[in-house]
């Protein structure tokens, strides 16, 4: 039974070949021989690089100064200091004018030319033209990009998500969080604005989100709406309710997660009881308020 030997680069007064067990496939001629994927060759001959198989069989000429595998068939080649794709069949992909290829996933390699990003897939197809300072993954199908020194989203098809106009993004479980300057707010997760970036800082909370902006206090509520920052403090959350007390100087107010606002108009308020009612102190007078903002009389309130 015979085994297939294998094939090896030799060198020979300073020139390489290959042979196969004893048999010498090619003479030492080529000044350099790289095997760059099973069976194919980078040779350099003349100071230029060309591929070769094993049988010496020209697959590409020597034009070249370096070659690499990209898969699938396809070569880096390399043009002075700059690198291109070319196919098997001599198909030019990718002219040479980038420095720089990166896969960085299985599907996409990041490339750079005249120091900006772009994207390409495995075939060489360019997804994202060379236009960004940064791009790297950020969410499912979503990447970050830089571009003088702001960023946004693109998806794997180049499609901008978010324009380059923010200062920082932070995926968060269902949102992002966004910066510009020093000021905060959110998108969601397919890049549309929520709540603008003006504010401080955001928290959540049984409300919703509470707005920070000038030390002062608002929300934004599940239901969608704000209520811009005008309170010193929170007095009590009262969570089973989704509501919030807030205090405007020596008037309370509430706020609750269904978009109910009361403004601040109160001397005094009670917690509210299991009911959904509060009892309040209204320009002198004690009188009682349910969770959707109806005022009543103490004696209603008894009746009810």
């Amino acid at each position: 039974i015979g085994y297939a030997q294998k094939v090896e680069i030799f060198k020979k007064k300073e020139k390489y070949g290959l042979k196969e067990g004893d048999k010498t496939l090619i003479k030492p001629k080529y000044e350099d021989l790289q095997e760059v994927e099973q069976g194919i060759y980078a040779a350099k001959i003349k100071g230029f690089y060309g591929l070769i198989t094993k049988n010496d069989t020209e697959v590409i000429p020597a034009l070249y100064d370096g070659f690499m595998p990209f898969g699938d068939n396809i070569y880096l080649v390399k043009e002075g200091n700059k690198w291109g794709l070319i196919d098997r069949f001599k198909n030019v992909i990718l002219p040479a004018e980038y420095t720089g290829f990166n896969f960085i996933d299985d599907y996409l390699c990041e490339v750079k030319s005249e120091g900006k990003i772009g994207l390409i897939n495995k075939y060489g197809n360019v997804v994202i033209s060379t236009l960004y300072d940064e791009i790297k993954p950020f969410a499912e199908n979503t990447f970050l990009k830089k571009q003088n020194g702001k960023l946004g989203l693109i998806d794997y098809s180049g499609n901008v998500i978010v324009p380059t106009e923010y200062d920082g993004f932070e995926k968060r479980a269902d949102e992002y969080r966004i910066k510009k300057g020093n000021k905060t707010g959110i998108m969601d997760l397919h890049g549309k604005l929520v709540i603008e970036a003006k504010y401080d800082s955001i928290y959540d909370c049984t409300v919703g989100k509470r707005l920070l902006k000038d030390n002062m206090i608002g929300f934004y509520t599940k239901t969608g709406k704000i209520v811009e920052p005008s309170f010193n403090r929170v007095v009590f959350f009262q969570p089973e309710f989704g509501l919030a007390v807030v205090k405007n100087g020596n008037k309370s107010g509430f706020v609750t997660a269904h978009g109910v606002f009361i403004e601040p108009a109160y001397e005094n308020i009670s917690r509210f009881s299991p009911q959904g009612v509060a009892f309040v102190e209204k320009n002198g007078k004690l009188m009682a308020v349910n969770i959707n903002g109806k005022e009543m009389t103490v004696q209603e309130t008894m009746q009810g």
